[in-house]
C-alpha cells in the first residue's frame, strides 16, 4: 500500500511539473545576432517605406537597433520610429528577424522607445 501511494505522489509530481522541468524552451532557440551594417541598410530602407505609406505621419526619425525590451514576440531586435501625426508625436516599434522587418505596431511603454537615440532617415 505504501508503494502504491509513493507511485501516486511521484506521478502527480511529474505531471504537475510539466515539460519545463526537463528543458528550457529559451535554451533551444538559436541566437539571432544583431544585424550587420548591410542588413541594417536593408532594414532602414524597409522601415522608411512603411513610414512613408502612413498618411498621417510626417518628419519621421528612426532609432538605433536595440533589444526587444517588451519581450512581446520571438524577435530579439527592434527599431523604434517616431514622427508627427497632427499635433501628436507617435512612436512605432519594428521587430526584426535577420534583415527583415517581421512585424511592427504602435509602440508600448515596455518598448522603451523614448529612451533611444533618434536620427533622421
Amino acid at each position: 500500500m505504501v508503494v502504491v501511494r509513493w507511485l501516486q505522489v511521484l506521478l502527480a509530481t511529474l505531471v504537475l511539473g510539466g515539460c519545463t522541468f526537463f528543458f528550457d524552451v529559451q535554451d533551444s532557440v538559436q541566437s539571432d545576432p544583431e544585424p550587420d551594417s548591410r542588413q541594417q541598410k536593408i532594414i532602414f530602407e524597409r522601415i522608411q517605406q512603411i513610414i512613408q505609406s502612413m498618411k498621417d505621419v510626417r518628419q519621421s526619425e528612426v532609432s538605433n537597433i536595440g533589444p526587444n525590451e517588451a519581450q512581446s514576440g520571438p524577435e530579439k531586435w527592434t527599431v523604434c520610429s517616431r514622427g508627427n501625426a497632427g499635433n501628436e508625436l507617435r512612436y512605432f516599434t519594428f521587430f526584426l528577424k535577420g534583415e527583415t522587418v517581421a512585424t511592427w505596431r504602435p509602440a508600448v511603454i515596455n518598448d522603451k522607445c523614448e529612451t533611444r537615440r533618434f536620427s533622421p532617415f
